[in-house]
């Protein structure tokens, strides 16, 4: 029990983390799009790959249980 208790705690900081990170690399493009910067191709290729993680990290924390 312990072992999946902190698996949780280790995707809930995880999930934390780069829900921060995406919300700073959005801004960065939207200001750079705004500053009419060429958007570089590597930088929607990061966001889309954290985005898919997000997403398998969200699915894996629905197993573990509420921390209220």
């Amino acid at each position: 029990m312990s072992n999946n208790n902190n698996k949780c705690q280790q995707l809930r900081e995880l999930h934390s983390r780069l829900i921060e990170e995406l919300r700073i690399l959005k801004e960065n493009l939207r200001e750079e799009e705004h500053e009419g910067m060429v958007t570089t191709f590597e930088t929607a290729t990061i966001i889309i790959s954290l985005q898919k993680t997000l997403s398998t990290i969200e699915l894996e924390l629905q197993k573990c249980p509420d921390t209220n």
